[in-house]
C-alpha cells in the first residue's frame, strides 16, 4: 500500500536582489497555490532538508534534518537545475550564474552567441538581466541566437515576456512576465477559490501577471507586459471583464 504524497518545496539559496526579481509568486500568492497541494492531501514540509533516504532494498522512508521520519516507497526528487559553464573556467568569456550575453545574445567574444537555460542575456523589455529556465524561451533563444550568428549585420535584440505554466491536480497555473515586491492586484477571483488572476506592478508599470485557471486571460496581459503597459491601464483593462479586488502588496 502507497503513502500519502508529501511535498518538500526547494530552499533558495540565490542573493536577495535575484530573488526579487524571481518568476516566484511571492508569499501570498504562493500560499494561495500550496493549498491545491493540501485539498488534495498532500502534505507540505516547509524549510526542510533531507538528510537521508532509507531502505534495505528499496526505499522505505526519508529522514528529515529535524529528525522526522517519513515513510516512503517512491521519492522523486526535483532540485532544478545549475547552468556548467565550469569547462568555460579561463576562457575570459564573462560567467555568472550562465554564460553572460548582451541583448543580442553575443557572448563576449566575436561571432560567439549562447542561448538555452545556460545563457543570462539582457532583456531591454525590462531592462535586467535574466537567465530563465522555461521551455518556450529556450526554444525561442536559441532561434534568435542563430539568426543573428548567421547575419550579425542584420542582428535584432531578443526581448520577451518570460512566461510559463504547470499543470496541478486538474487546475492550471500560468505566469508572464516578473514578480517584484512592490505589490500585485487581484482582478479576477478569489484567492481561496478555484480561480483568480492577479497583477503584479514596479512602480507604475504592469510587469507579470499570475492565474490559477485562467487561461483566456494569459494572452491578453502577456500582450499588455509586451507593450509597457501602465499599471493603472492594465486595472482599467480588468474592469473591462471582471470585477477588480482591492490591491495588496506582496511581502
Amino acid at each position: 500500500m502507497g503513502h500519502p504524497p508529501v511535498r518538500l518545496p526547494r530552499r533558495d539559496h540565490r542573493p536577495a536582489a535575484e530573488r526579487r526579481h524571481a518568476d516566484g509568486p511571492g508569499a501570498a500568492l504562493g500560499s494561495a497555490l500550496a493549498t491545491l497541494h493540501t485539498r488534495d492531501s498532500t502534505a507540505l514540509r516547509c524549510g526542510q532538508a533531507v538528510a537521508a533516504v532509507q531502505g534495505t532494498d528499496r526505499v522505505e522512508s526519508v529522514r528529515l534534518a529535524d529528525g522526522t521520519v517519513i515513510d516512503a516507497d517512491l521519492v522523486v526528487v526535483g532540485i532544478g537545475a545549475v547552468p556548467r559553464t565550469d569547462w568555460l573556467d579561463g576562457s575570459g568569456l564573462p560567467l555568472d550564474n550562465g554564460v553572460v550575453c548582451d541583448e543580442f545574445l553575443r557572448a563576449g567574444a566575436p561571432g560567439l552567441y549562447a542561448a538555452g537555460d545556460v545563457a543570462r542575456w539582457h532583456n531591454l523589455l525590462f531592462d535586467r538581466s535574466m537567465r530563465v529556465e522555461h521551455w518556450f524561451a529556450a526554444a525561442e533563444r536559441g532561434a534568435r541566437a542563430g539568426r543573428n550568428a548567421v547575419s550579425p549585420a542584420d542582428a535584432r535584440s531578443y526581448s520577451t515576456v518570460p512566461y510559463f505554466w504547470s499543470d496541478w491536480y486538474g487546475s492550471r497555473i500560468q505566469f508572464a512576465g516578473v514578480a517584484t515586491n512592490d505589490g500585485y492586484e487581484l482582478v479576477s477571483g478569489d484567492l481561496a477559490g478555484d480561480h483568480f488572476v492577479a497583477l503584479y506592478r514596479e512602480g507604475d508599470r504592469l510587469t507579470g501577471m499570475l492565474t490559477l485557471n485562467g487561461q483566456r486571460h494569459v494572452m491578453k496581459y502577456r500582450r499588455l507586459i509586451a507593450q509597457r503597459a501602465r499599471f493603472d491601464e492594465a486595472i482599467a483593462f480588468a474592469r473591462t471583464s471582471a470585477p477588480t479586488r482591492s490591491a495588496t502588496t506582496t511581502s
